[in-house]
């Protein structure tokens, strides 16, 4: 396999650390890598990464769009003239729903290319229907391998119908030195901890939407706070990171929580400015009420921090486990 295609969305950071990583693994083989990605920026995922000098081929099937302008046929006829053009011996795609993927999906099997489906879905993430199983059985059942985050999510493919031994882990991966190396920077750094809050404090880093379940998590830091006015040592503070459309229903249970003083709200954060705030965490909190997988909790875990995820989280089985123990478990709907 000398020329193989991967789509997404938007490249973000976790999107780049992967495709750099298998661009370098494939040029030793020989090959090449082509990656597409269908617009040039994402309303819901405002990144702004730095396009340097690649190892990839990058290219941009829509590169003054948002994603969310694209209709869905135009991002179908793109992928496909791309891949005529470029012509690789392998497809990877993401997911068996959108409209670039199905169309790649579609010209593997016309030119007898082998697919490689890439998915981080859980049994667990929402109820399922039948006639929805069904569909995704028959496009899992075109694909002819897959890369999946961990146990659950391969567990699902398999009642998909996918052969077990044609499934891999390991889909969802962060650059673990870059957040390691810029942690240690920022806490040698005398002006790191600049503009932060100078108690102990939990971090969570989120889009503000109902799944991330922060209205929960501030109420459950209210609780906390109260209950550790008594307590030896000063009280934690809570810094929440991200942005949403949820946003006012956070800022409404911050302001009702009797503890906003204590809550810190610095908005999305692009890379440089969220590994200082990783670097001075005294812990990690991550209380989605569903959660595919959950990528920042990557990004804390290189960061060396202990973790405090809900066990909703695909990531929990991998990043959590029992042992070693590298923090903690818990159901997201209790606040106690």
């Amino acid at each position: 396999m000398n020329r193989l295609a991967i789509s997404f969305t938007n490249f973000g950071p976790y999107h780049l650390a992967r495709l750099r990583a298998l661009a370098v693994e494939l040029a030793r083989a020989g090959g090449r890598l082509f990656a597409y990605e269908v617009a040039g920026t994402e309303r819901r995922y405002p990144w702004r990464p730095a396009r340097g000098d690649e190892p990839f081929e990058w290219i941009t099937l829509f590169p003054d769009r948002a994603l969310e302008t694209i209709p869905k046929p135009a991002c179908a006829r793109a992928i496909v003239d791309a891949l005529r053009r470029d012509s690789p011996e392998a497809v990877a795609i993401v997911g068996y729903s959108r409209p670039e993927s199905m169309a790649a999906l579609g010209w593997a099997r016309r030119t007898g290319r082998p697919v490689i489906l890439m998915s981080e879905s859980q049994k667990i993430d929402h109820p399922r229907r039948w006639w929805k199983e069904a569909i995704k059985r028959r496009r899992v059942g075109r694909c002819d391998a897959a890369l999946v985050g961990g146990p659950r999510h391969r567990d699902y493919l398999v009642d998909l119908g996918m052969p077990r031994d044609r499934i891999a882990l390991g889909y969802n991966a962060v650059d673990n030195a870059l957040y390691a190396n810029r942690v240690e920077s920022a806490r040698r750094s005398p002006v790191g901890r600049r503009g932060l809050p100078d108690a102990p404090y939990f971090l969570a880093v989120n889009r503000f939407v109902p799944d991330k379940n922060l209205s929960r998590l501030v109420r459950a830091f209210a609780l906390y706070r109260r209950a550790s006015a008594e307590g030896d040592g000063p009280p934690w503070d809570l810094v929440l990171c991200g942005d949403g459309p949820g946003a006012d229903e956070v800022e409404a249970a911050v302001a009702a929580s009797g503890v906003a003083d204590a809550i810190h709200r610095p908005g999305f954060l692009q890379v440089d400015e969220l590994t200082r705030r990783y670097a001075f965490a005294s812990a990690f909190v991550h209380p989605s009420l569903m959660e595919p997988w959950g990528l920042v909790v990557n990004e804390a875990a290189a960061c060396a921090l202990p973790l405090l995820v809900s066990d909703r989280a695909g990531c929990v089985e991998t990043l959590v486990p029992e042992s070693p123990c590298t923090g903690m478990r818990f159901d997201p709907h209790d606040v106690e």
